[in-house]
């Protein structure tokens, strides 16, 4: 079993609402224990996967959700907000965050592009079962957006995770209650943490699971610490004595331009 290691000190957790595109791409999966699969095929006329905001499109949404109730009753609603999509030119740099590191400024998302999405959730579980359909969404972000970014003027309520989390590491969302807390006690949001010390955290769900005992923020403090340090980047957990653990990943590669938002529709 794998984990994590060393540490540095964080950044910001909320997000940007930023002008694009215009629409919402609504995608129908169904779940199951290995993660989450496509109901339904590709991005033909009866594809479950369409454009709102035109007649032709509303109605065969409608009917797609009915087919995959009907059909299996364990199956999920994930919509994919699309109203960033894409590689608009000449965004503007949002201002006002200077204290952040100059990487994560520099940083944007892979994930431009609602088929970008569609192709992750497709392959990978990132909400519990226990969200109902259509409680949360997955969003594109825009250009100009950076994971260090707050929430700014927009009335949607988000925020940003990294992809790895979930097609690396397992975790789902909502997050474990002890983990929730961890963030709360040493202020961090989820995008501050680096993933290996996420894998610190799963690692010991896994094994408190197996030694029938039940995870607590006390416990795995007992064990963790972080180590703030006069540079900034992700916060990452040194073992208090001895790491329970190795390294999940000796090198994370990757990972910081894999981020994309969470939301709840208003």
């Amino acid at each position: 079993m794998s984990s994590s290691a060393s540490s540095s000190d964080g950044l910001s957790g909320g997000a940007v609402e930023a002008s694009g595109g215009g629409g919402s791409i609504s995608a129908l999966f169904s779940s199951s224990d290995s993660g989450t699969s496509l109901g339904g095929v590709s991005s033909s006329t009866d594809s479950p996967i369409l454009l709102s905001g035109s007649p032709e499109a509303e109605q065969p949404v409608a009917e797609a959700a009915e087919q995959i109730a009907a059909s299996e009753e364990s199956g999920d609603v994930i919509n994919i907000n699309v109203r960033d999509e894409g590689d608009q030119a000449n965004l503007p740099e949002v201002h006002g965050y200077d204290w952040a590191p100059y990487e994560l400024r520099t940083h944007a998302t892979r994930f431009r592009w609602g088929n970008d999405l569609g192709d992750l959730v497709e392959r990978t579980k990132v909400f519990g079962n226990e969200v109902e359909d259509g409680f949360l969404r997955v969003k594109v972000c825009a250009g100009n957006e950076r994971v260090c970014h707050g929430k700014g003027a927009t009335k949607l309520e988000f925020f940003y995770v990294y992809a790895c989390l979930f097609h690396d590491l397992g975790l789902t969302v909502p997050f474990a209650d002890w983990q929730m807390v961890v963030l709360r006690q040493i202020q961090c949001a989820s995008t501050q943490i680096h993933p290996n010390a996420w894998a610190s955290m799963q690692a010991i769900e896994v094994l408190c699971r197996a030694a029938g005992l039940t995870a607590t923020m006390p416990l795995f403090l007992h064990f963790y610490k972080t180590r703030p340090t006069a540079s900034k980047g992700w916060v990452s957990f040194l073992g208090a004595n001895k790491s329970l653990f190795t390294l999940y990943l000796a090198s994370y590669k990757g990972f910081k331009i894999g981020f994309f938002k969470v939301a709840i529709p208003g």
